[in-house]
C-alpha cells in the first residue's frame, strides 16, 4: 500500500535509499526500485532522468550536508587564524556523520550503511556534482593538518587523510559485520564511542613514526 501523503518522488527516493543501504549501488535494479516504490519506470525517468541520476541525487542528498558541516566545524576551529589541534581537526572531519544520522528517519545502522555506500560504492567513482565540495574538503583539511603537523610533508598528510577517510567509511559500512564475525565479542558501542575510537586510532596514525605523540 502506498504511503499516504508521500509524493511519487518522495516514495522513489525513500525506497531507493533503503535498497541501496541494504544491497549496494551495483546490486539494486530499476525493477527493484519501481516495485518497492510502487511506481512505473516512466515515473523514475520523469523525476530523475535515469537510475544513475537517481543514485547521484541520493549521494548528493546525504554527502553534501556532511561536507558542509565539516567545513563549518573546521572554520570554527581555525577562526581568526587559530591553529587547531590534530584531534580537533579529526573530530571536524568525522563528527558530521553523527549530526547527519540524528536528522535521518532511518535506523542508525541502516543510515550508516547508506552513508558508507554513498562514499565508497560505484567502483570509487563520485558524481561530478560531488567533486567540487569534496575537493574543497580535501584542500581545507589538508591545509589545517599541515599547520597542525608542520613536520609532515603535504604528501604524507594527504595519504593519512585518505586512510582516515577509509577507516570511517569501512566502519560505517561494515560495523555490523564485525559483530557477526565475533559473535558479539566486540560489544555494541554507540556511535559516540565509535567516533572517539576512530579519532584515537587515526590520531595515532598521523603520528606514526614520530615516537610518542604526546
Amino acid at each position: 500500500m502506498k504511503t499516504v501523503g508521500k509524493t511519487t518522488k518522495e516514495r522513489i527516493l525513500e525506497a531507493t535509499e533503503r535498497l541501496l543501504a541494504e544491497h549496494g549501488f551495483e546490486a539494486v535494479t530499476l525493477r527493484d526500485i519501481t516495485t518497492a516504490a510502487e511506481v512505473n519506470v516512466a515515473a523514475v525517468n520523469y523525476h530523475f532522468g535515469s537510475k544513475e541520476k537517481l543514485f547521484e541525487e541520493i549521494q548528493c542528498r546525504y554527502v553534501n550536508p556532511v561536507n558542509d558541516e565539516r567545513l563549518r566545524m573546521l572554520e570554527l576551529a581555525t577562526v581568526n587564524g587559530r591553529v587547531a589541534g590534530l584531534e580537533e581537526i579529526l573530530e571536524a572531519f568525522m563528527r558530521p556523520f553523527l549530526f547527519a544520522v540524528t536528522r535521518s528517519k532511518m535506523s542508525e545502522q541502516l543510515f550508516f550503511k547508506l552513508m558508507g555506500r554513498c562514499i565508497i560504492d560505484q567502483h570509487g567513482d563520485l558524481p561530478d556534482a560531488l567533486l567540487p565540495p569534496f575537493k574543497k574538503v580535501v584542500e581545507s583539511f589538508t591545509a589545517a593538518l599541515h599547520v597542525a603537523e608542520p613536520d609532515l610533508p603535504v604528501e604524507t598528510v594527504l595519504w593519512r587523510l585518505h586512510y582516515t577517510f577509509g577507516v570511517m567509511a569501512h566502519t560505517l559500512l561494515h560495523g555490523d559485520a564485525l559483530r557477526r564475525l565475533t559473535q558479539g565479542a566486540c560489544g555494541a558501542p554507540d556511535f559516540e564511542v565509535q567516533l572517539q575510537g576512530m579519532i584515537d586510532f587515526c590520531h595515532a596514525g598521523f603520528h606514526a613514526g614520530k615516537g610518542d605523540p604526546k
